[in-house]
């Protein structure tokens, strides 16, 4: 639902009144959005999920308990890295799994919606 000229004037005061009163503030809002946090989760859970896995190989035999934490922490990350990933993937309007995509999206900071 649109909004009329009345409101989309109020709107544009208080925007103006913001950014006068804090300039910081405004500068920080624009630059958060929900695919540059989901990206960044997602990257992070990926990192995350690598490290359990060389824990869960390289202890495996030495210390299982180690492992079996090294499992868990590979199981959490790879779901906070779905879970993440389609966040970001319906942020940015993207409807396919596809590999390449993702990694591309990932990689890329700025995407085509949050340039316009």
């Amino acid at each position: 639902m649109g909004l009329n000229k009345k409101e989309e004037e109020i709107l544009k005061q208080i925007e103006m009144g913001l950014s006068e009163d804090d300039p910081k503030l405004e500068k920080a809002v624009e630059s958060l959005t929900l695919s540059n946090f989901s990206r960044s989760r997602s990257i992070i859970s990926g990192i995350v999920f690598i490290v359990g896995f060389f824990m869960m190989i390289g202890s495996y035999i030495v210390q299982p308990v180690v492992a079996v934490i090294g499992f868990v922490l590979m199981a959490l990350s790879g779901y906070v890295f779905v879970t993440n990933t389609r966040a970001l993937l319906k942020a940015e309007n993207i409807t396919e799994w596809n590999f390449k995509q993702i990694f591309n999206l990932l990689r890329n900071k700025d995407s085509s919606r949050q340039n316009k």
